[in-house]
């Protein structure tokens, strides 16, 4: 049974408006507190003292961590205009050029592995090569598998901006299971007595004759056998190459004064035959462009506007590229190669801008006539450019592999070849900020042009075809580790940047989430983000 006062504390609760649920709550706990020894609740005034020291505990902490806010919003804002006026300053110094930066390491010596795979076409009836009913048939051998490293040598760093240096490259064999290997015979047209072909066909009549007379001892077949190995770097003995070299009727041809014959022949650890370059280095000169090869603007290798040294280097390339064209030097070529933009593709989280060798790149005036220069003398259908000069007068096409967006009049004059976009695809995917490359897939196919010469009898009645030799794909991604960090960094820190640029000094915080899209690259700073968050969280844990 209730006592009065009990009755008149329980009304008073009930009155109480402003903060009768919580009294109300309260007072029935107190009233359970003890029902054994019956202990009186306090009193209304006690507990209306109690509740209001507690209320101010509570606006004491609200206060505290409305002070604390601010004091971080002006940290924050303090760090957004810093990083704003900074910014600029500390990107130059990580991505311009120079023998103390971070990207120098990068550049001297491949960080990214380099997968360079070689397929041969071996000739499977080479005895009906006088049967001009009858197709050249090949069937594709490969992959004979190498790790491609490039080292930079010879560096000089020039006051206008630009560094000099020379290339060393090395193919390192790659053993595998399966049989694919360097020991392996391929059936292939034989390269030196074409070569004596083209550089005979305009010649007399009987000159050649004369000629074919008396080097028909050395050209015994039109075909031959040797292994993988022969043909790529080590090379099988050919003394004509030298004999022809040290002729005076062939001394204004520049043949090499070999004594053996492979296509990358004294290539591997050498820099002779990629040439001088000079590129700029992001400080006076933008970074990754070719301005000289062999100390020259002009390439000896191709007439007029096609002569023209321009466009990226191989590993790296200007920064904020556009979705149009990416200009790339390539040695292998002795010139440029237009690569036009596709589309937008992610690797590894970051995004990139994805360019390809199209129709155009491969055109040698048949359907674009700006691209006339390429043909040096041989215009043939689309698909194809002329490297002969570069090859020492060995009449050398390059394609894409298995005639890949070339004309069907090659495809059409030999049987086995299938081009195929998933597989024969030239391709590069760069991040467009940084013009750090994050994927490629650099593929090329060498041919041979085979065509009927009236005085020389090996070739007087051959049939006119483009003989397909080899391909081979350059093909590397860039992977997780100190790279690809740096390449999120440097992305997101410049987004916060752009951030607080469009938000003011305290809007990145609050304004630029993941739904912003002020950068043409948000989606892909969106997914930078989260994964930069990821491995900052996996190299905490590594270290504890």
């Amino acid at each position: 049974m209730k006592d009065k006062k009990t009755r008149l504390v329980e009304k008073s609760a009930r009155v109480d408006v402003s903060r009768g649920q919580k009294h109300r709550r309260d007072l029935k706990l107190a009233a359970k507190q003890d029902p054994v020894q019956n202990i009186p609740l306090q009193r209304c005034e006690d507990f209306d003292t109690a509740y209001r020291q507690k209320e101010h505990k509570n606006l004491v902490k609200m206060t505290v961590i409305a002070v604390s806010s601010c004091a971080a919003s002006a940290v924050l804002g303090v760090c957004g205009f810093l990083l704003i006026c900074l910014w600029p300053v500390i990107f130059d110094n990580l991505m311009t050029l120079r023998n103390n930066s971070l990207i120098y390491r990068y550049w001297k010596n491949d960080q990214v592995d380099i997968h360079a795979n070689f397929y041969f076409f071996n000739w499977t009836n080479p005895e009906d090569f006088y049967d001009l009913s009858v197709k050249p048939k090949f069937e594709e051998v490969g992959p004979y598998s190498f790790l491609q490293k490039t080292e930079k040598i010879n560096i000089t760093w020039n006051d206008n901006g630009t560094v000099t240096f020379k290339q060393k490259k090395y193919w390192i064999h790659q053993k595998q299971n399966g049989g694919v290997n360097l020991e392996d015979p391929i059936v292939t047209l034989d390269p030196v007595p074409l070569i004596a072909s083209y550089l005979l066909r305009d010649w007399n009549y009987y000159t050649k004759k004369a000629v074919s007379m008396t080097l028909s001892p050395f050209f015994r077949k039109h075909y031959m056998t040797q292994s993988v190995g022969n043909l790529l770097f080590e090379g099988y003995p050919e003394p004509l190459i030298k004999i022809a070299a040290a002729t005076p009727l062939f001394s204004h041809f520049e043949l090499p004064n070999w004594d053996a014959f492979g296509y990358f022949y004294e290539r591997n650890g050498t820099s002779e035959f990629e040439g001088t370059l000079n590129m700029g280095t992001g400080e006076n000169a933008p970074f990754g462009y070719i301005h000289f090869w062999n100390y020259q603007n002009k390439s000896k290798y191709y007439d007029d506007a096609c002569a023209d040294v321009r466009g990226s280097a191989e590993q790296y390339f200007p920064r904020n590229l556009k979705k149009d064209i990416l200009r790339y030097f390539m040695s292998d070529m002795g010139g440029n190669a237009n690569l036009t933009f596709e589309n937008e593709e992610t690797v590894n989280s970051i995004l990139g801008y994805k360019y390809v060798i199209g129709e155009r790149t491969l055109d040698n005036g048949t359907n674009y006539p700006k691209n006339r220069c390429v043909c040096t003398g041989e215009c043939v259908p689309s698909g194809t450019i002329n490297v002969t000069r570069l090859r020492h007068n060995l009449p050398a096409f390059a394609s894409l592999p298995h005639f890949y967006q070339a004309d069907p009049y090659y495809v059409n004059l030999v049987d086995g070849l299938e081009p195929n976009k998933s597989k024969h695809e030239f391709y590069l995917i760069v991040e467009p900020t940084t013009g750090i490359p994050l994927k490629g897939n650099v593929a090329l196919q060498a041919n041979l042009l085979v065509q009927p010469v009236s005085g020389l009898s090996m070739f007087e009645n051959a049939p006119k075809f483009f003989c397909p030799i080899w391909w081979v794909s350059y093909s590397f991604e860039i992977q997780q580790g100190l790279l690809v960090f740096l390449v999120k960094l440097l992305l997101y820190a410049e987004d916060v940047q752009k951030c607080d640029e469009k938000y003011g000094a305290y809007g990145f915080s609050s304004m630029c989430g993941d739904d912003d899209s002020s950068s043409v690259t948000a989606a892909g700073r969106r997914s930078v983000k989260k994964s930069l968050e990821a491995e900052v969280a996996i190299d905490a844990s590594e270290q504890a």
